[in-house]
């Protein structure tokens, strides 16, 4: 429980350790962030911001099938203010996790119960490696960390509607779906877990029962959400291209599936994969090592069976997490598969990112349990819904159920079995009437409070019970256990005797009853009296269950043992989880695309006037090659505030080297063999067409041409090839002259027009710009 001294931090122990573990969390991923740079998609998003006002239109375009207005609107506001800069989308990123972590906790604090427990989930999702893309790549987080606090804001929501019944949750609940839709369009398969998750965690009976009652009984939330759904669908679908694929083989179907499993889901969730295979500028790839897999198999597959044997929720938790990974599975496996990059989509973690939300839920529910509000509406809530079936002779919980919101006259408490027996004297009961005795099994805490509402008796449990031994509950005085109530027994003055119990509440005895199901009367005060004040004590039955805890019912002899090993197991997973976001940080910060920004700029600054580049694709490992034309430096430099000057003709060209370095360009291709002539090549005189063969063909491409020429007036040439022609200026003299042409050949033929100009060439290029050896 939260210790409730000091401050405002201080008041919540609890809290202040998780706000601690946020900040933690938001600072070390904000570092390996800034380690890194813009990359691949990032510059293709930053050049349609540029190149585009801010209009609805833009808003709306599809980004590789993506649906990302909101987005796109961040985007372009950097673009247009800041520039193309990496540190506002550090910012932006971190202020993400900030707010998932903080809604996260907020969710933890309404679905289980109160527990120090509850900074175990917190921390996986905080720190699992199956996010770090989400928090350091902006194409990636711009689109994953709007998804997973949507996920959070809406189970938070839904689970405020199943435990209250106010109709603001479902408020949220839908604002919060429709502000996942904004940022990605995947964010649908939220619907799909807000419902999974009611049904598995707050529906009873077998499979049918539960989606039955789980459809009837919060009927509003589905038809809000599937009214939503409904919509977007038809907005998306009507202007996106079908991103369906069909698996070219069943090995192809296998292999996507054991390395999203093996190598990307099972060890993300135990701190891994611990290694990483580089993929460039973009985020590295898992690539586990076989060791480390069957390690995070295993150790899941104990977190599951102990949790279940500990806890009957704890199996429906489990389903919910494999229910929601099938369908993750089948997303992914409709869309990436029969694709050029299907062989690795396994391993990619960002696919995978949003498991890490529905896992860490799953893990509480496991581990810590539901929490045991003291109104449900509707009376849904199953009374113990994690605590195992009872031993033989155990007795059950009684189920809570709310009182009516609007009840009548106040009714009439029932006395319990636990409360002082009258004197020979009174008058006994009617044999006839049923006085309901509420049975309590000997694994309850404190004692709750039983009320007898119209003729049903309410089992009020406190948020978060306290288990104790049923020996020590039994042996505290009952004049100790406070009652709600101003209905405690008061002994009369004259005689002693005890009066009944006023008709409002009574407490339960705090044991259970006996073996044999006879309820054993508590003294009354003038026998307790009498009774020494060293209370008996006897040896506890061999039957009896030991104390409950953490690991459930373990042998005392064994629990220090198991406690070290979990210590162990829990510092190796988080050993594990600081090397892996270590070695991907190093992965992250090596960036080709920043040190090529970085030299541009400064060659900028120092580049003579004049200079200007032919048009020309940046290096494809800053943006690969099926991003064209957004892979052009026309269009990578458009969001520069000092641009390069590009132009399709010049006698001097200029180039961008690989590191981003300005040098003397040339063209690297095909050249026209030696002419004939001694000292001049090919003679070309005015009107006249000379044939010149290349030393290799041209396929029908955009070219750009070096012709090298000796004239002896200024006039214009016309350059042929294939289908293709260019017509250049001549300048009398020693030039040079760079122009583009569309076609291809063999060959190519000259033609210069005029009557008095000789012409003389032996340098005829045709290819591709390209730096001057030195």
């Amino acid at each position: 429980m939260a210790d409730r001294t000091g401050g405002w931090l201080g008041t919540d122990r609890i809290r202040t350790v998780a706000l601690a573990i946020v900040a933690l969390s938001v600072l070390w991923r904000a570092q390996v962030a800034s380690r890194g740079f813009l990359a691949a998609d990032d510059y293709v998003m930053i050049t349609q911001a540029a190149e585009s006002d801010l209009t609805v239109e833009h808003l709306l375009t599809l980004y590789n099938n993506h649906l990302m207005p909101a987005g796109r609107l961040l985007t372009w506001l950097i673009t247009e203010h800041v520039g193309m800069v990496y540190w506002p989308y550090v910012l932006l990123m971190a202020l993400g996790q900030a707010i998932l972590g903080i809604t996260f906790f907020r969710l933890l604090r309404r679905l289980l119960r109160p527990s120090w427990l509850l900074l175990l989930p917190l921390g996986a999702l905080m720190f699992s490696p199956l996010t770090l893309e989400a928090t350091s790549w902006w194409a990636v987080g711009v689109n994953m960390l709007p998804m997973q606090i949507a996920m959070v804001l809406a189970v938070s929501a839904q689970v405020g509607y199943v435990q209250t019944g106010r109709k603001r949750h479902l408020v949220t609940l839908a604002l919060s779906v429709l502000l996942g839709l904004l940022f990605f369009e995947k964010a649908i398969l939220v619907v799909a877990l807000v419902f999974l998750l009611t049904a598995a965690l707050y529906a009873d009976g077998g499979f049918f029962r539960t989606i039955w009652t789980t459809i009837r009984r919060w009927w509003p939330s589905w038809l809000l959400l599937t009214a939503l759904s409904l919509g977007f669908l038809a907005a998306y679908l009507s202007n996106s291209e079908s991103s369906l694929r069909r698996p070219t083989s069943v090995d192809e179907v296998f292999t996507f599936l054991t390395q999203m499993l093996g190598s990307t889901v099972m060890p993300g969730l135990v701190g891994g994969p611990w290694r990483w295979l580089g993929a460039g500028d973009g985020a590295p790839v898992a690539a586990p090592p076989e060791l480390g897999r069957w390690v995070a198999w295993t150790l899941v597959v104990a977190l599951i069976v102990a949790t279940v044997r500990r806890r009957r929720r704890a199996g429906r938790a489990w389903l919910l997490l494999g229910s929601y990974l099938v369908l993750v599975a089948g997303m992914l496996a409709a869309t990436r598969l029969g694709s050029t990059f299907s062989g690795v989509a396994g391993g990619v973690p960002r696919y995978v990112s949003d498991v890490v939300v529905v896992a860490a839920i799953c893990l509480g529910v496991a581990v810590v349990g539901l929490a045991r509000p003291s109104r449900v509406s509707g009376g849904t809530e199953p009374a113990n819904p994690d605590t195992p079936p009872a031993r033989s002779g155990a007795h059950p919980e009684p189920a809570e159920v709310t009182p009516p919101e609007h009840a009548g006259p106040r009714p009439v408490a029932a006395p319990d079995a636990g409360s002082a027996a009258p004197d020979a004297g009174s008058a006994a009961p009617d044999a006839g009437s049923a006085t309901p005795v509420l049975a309590e099994s000997v694994r309850t805490g404190a004692p709750k409070q039983v009320v007898a509402r119209l003729g049903v008796i309410h089992a009020e449990a406190p948020v978060d019970p306290e288990p104790e031994p049923a020996a020590a509950a039994a042996a505290e005085p009952a004049e100790n256990v406070p009652s709600p109530r101003a209905a405690d027994p008061v002994p009369d003055d004259e005689t002693g005797r005890v009066a009944p119990p006023s008709p409002v509440a009574s407490q339960h005895p705090a044991g259970g009853p006996d073996p044999d199901g006879a309820t054993a009367p508590t003294p009354s005060p003038r026998r307790a009296v009498e009774q020494p004040a060293e209370p008996e004590r006897r040896p506890p039955a061999a039957d009896s269950p030991p104390p409950p805890g953490p690991l459930g019912p373990l042998p005392e002899r064994y629990r220090e043992a198991v406690h070290v090993v979990l210590a162990l197991v829990l510092v190796a997973v988080c050993v594990g989880t600081v090397w892996t976001t270590s070695r991907y940080s190093d992965e992250w910060a090596a960036k080709s695309g920043r040190s090529y920004v970085d030299t541009v700029r400064i060659e900028m600054a120092s580049a003579p006037p004049g200079t200007v580049f032919f048009d020309g694709p940046v290096p494809n490992e800053i943006v690969p090659d099926l991003s064209w034309p957004y892979n052009l430096q026309s269009r990578f430099f458009r969001a520069f505030g000092t641009r390069p000057t590009f132009v399709d003709e010049a006698d001097n060209l200029s180039v961008l080297d690989s590191l981003g370095r300005i040098q003397v360009a040339t063209v690297v291709g095909s050249t026209a063999q030696p002419g004939p002539q001694e000292g001049c090549g090919y003679l070309v005189s005015g009107g006249q067409s000379v044939r010149m063969p290349l030393n290799e063909p041209r396929q029908d491409w955009h070219w750009v041409v070096r012709i090298g020429y000796l004239s002896s007036a200024s006039g214009t040439a016309t350059l042929r090839l294939g289908t293709g022609t260019a017509e250049f200026p001549v300048k009398k003299g020693l030039n040079q002259r760079f122009f583009r042409i569309v076609g291809g050949g063999d060959s190519v033929e000259l033609t210069v027009h005029g009557t008095d100009i000789s012409f003389c060439t032996n340098e005829i290029a045709i290819g591709n710009p390209a730096p001057k050896p030195e």
